[in-house]
């Protein structure tokens, strides 16, 4: 019987000691611990991939961007307006009347590019070369003469004083280099006119001339040719004809795979001069990412909803108009998104 009960008793599990607890408890600490530096050598190298990723992405941006023709603007001669909205990016856009492939001359094209970070609304307002201004440090003259008289520091800071703006940096391109990019696009789609047939042909500087009318493609040096036409009307025309050229560009664009950007960038860089910053460049092309759903915008001065006349002043010809009701309607369009035909209709309503 006794021996029966100590072979029982022999066969039960014996208690955990309080060394064994210690053991597991220190184990399950090892695990715990184990874990967090697991945890954080996975976030580590998370980041150090991440890293070396973007310093990659950036490289290649750079890669893109290596050959601008970069130039710097001193923001403090610029006459900046502060008071206007952040989210919209304004920059001067000029078209130099130079064939030596450089940017001494006057600004033929003279427009603003305006994007709305926000909203990925593109708008783009030609001003007319012949627009009767206040050149600072110079009389009053042609818009176009700034650019020649003191670059493009001058030139911006004349688009801001007289039209109250808040422009801090520029896209410049020649004619030569236009047409070049015009070429690498592919052409451009505009409804050309027999007599505008006939002013592509009879300007024409290089290249095969035209032969046909109607909705049809023009090679770059046709496209140069057709911006700049404007015998056989107006400056108004001229100024449409360059939005139309910018416009059919612009839709081509957002048709291009974004895997063949840095193709692109990398091909159009040397033909433009900018004050535009890599940071700046970024920012806009973070909009650009947009694709098909940015929309594009366009709008001139002098145009229908505002009185303009053309005066003969020292023997030159300029285009006048009321410079202060521009600026509010330039306000209003840019910042607030008041087309000039609402802008026009408030004016009227308040009149009545």
């Amino acid at each position: 019987m006794r021996e029966n009960r100590e072979a029982h008793t022999s066969k039960r599990k014996k208690r955990p000691t309080a060394k064994k607890y210690a053991k597991q408890s220190m184990t399950r600490e090892e695990h715990r611990k184990h874990l967090k530096r697991l945890y954080l050598k996975t976030l580590l190298i998370t980041l150090a991939v991440c890293l070396a990723l973007l310093c990659a992405a950036y490289g290649v941006f750079l890669y893109m961007i290596g050959g601008l023709d970069r130039t710097e603007v001193d923001e403090d001669n610029l006459s900046v307006n502060e008071s206007v909205n952040e989210k919209v990016i304004n920059i001067a856009l000029y078209g130099v009347d130079s064939r030596n492939h450089d940017y001494n001359g006057r600004s033929d094209v003279v427009m603003v590019a305006s994007v709305n970070t926000k909203t990925g609304q593109v708008k783009l307002v030609s001003i007319a070369r012949d627009t009767y201004v206040a050149i600072p440090g110079y009389n009053n003259t042609r818009i176009n003469h700034a650019f020649s008289y003191g670059g493009p520091e001058l030139a911006i800071r004349t688009l801001n004083e007289n039209f109250g703006l808040d422009v801090t940096d520029y896209v410049a391109v020649n004619f030569d280099s236009l047409a070049e990019v015009i070429d690498a696009m592919g052409g451009v789609e505009v409804d050309v006119t027999e007599a505008e047939r006939r002013q592509i042909n009879a300007y024409l500087l290089s290249g095969e001339p035209l032969y046909e009318t109607g909705y049809i493609t023009l090679n770059g040096p046709q496209a140069v040719s057709y911006s700049r036409i404007r015998k056989i009307d107006n400056d108004d025309m001229r100024t449409s004809r360059q939005r139309e050229v910018l416009a059919s560009l612009f839709e081509k664009a957002k048709e291009i795979n974004p895997l063949e950007y840095p193709s692109y960038v990398r091909k159009f860089a040397p033909m433009v001069q900018t004050s535009l910053s890599n940071d700046e460049l970024l920012k806009l092309a973070s909009v650009g990412l947009k694709g098909s759903s940015l929309t594009l915008d366009q709008a001139a001065f002098p145009n229908e909803y505002i009185h303009a006349e053309g005066q003969t002043i020292g023997g030159a010809w300029y285009y006048i108009y009321d410079l202060a009701q521009a600026k509010d309607m330039l306000h209003k369009y840019l910042y607030e998104d008041i087309p000039f035909a609402q802008y026009a209709s408030s004016e009227d309503e308040e009149k009545d």
